[in-house]
């Protein structure tokens, strides 16, 4: 199984640091058309970009309720 302690301390260092307090660990997925992900991953700071539209779409969603 290997060392248990082999990694300790290099988790909290390796995980994705969002604008706000909480790490970003958590993962969804998505149905896309391989067009459509060609094109998504062509798009410098994609991943960013689509958190701040997931992020967008949670708020007007909350607020229009």
């Amino acid at each position: 199984m290997g060392n248990p302690k082999a990694f300790e301390g290099k988790r909290e260092a390796t995980q994705f640091k969002a604008g706000g307090e909480e790490p970003l660990i958590a993962k969804i997925d998505l149905k896309l058309t391989e067009t459509m992900k060609q094109e998504l991953k062509a798009i410098p700071g994609w991943q960013g970009k689509l958190r701040d539209a997931i992020a967008e779409l949670i708020k007007a969603e909350s607020q229009a309720n």
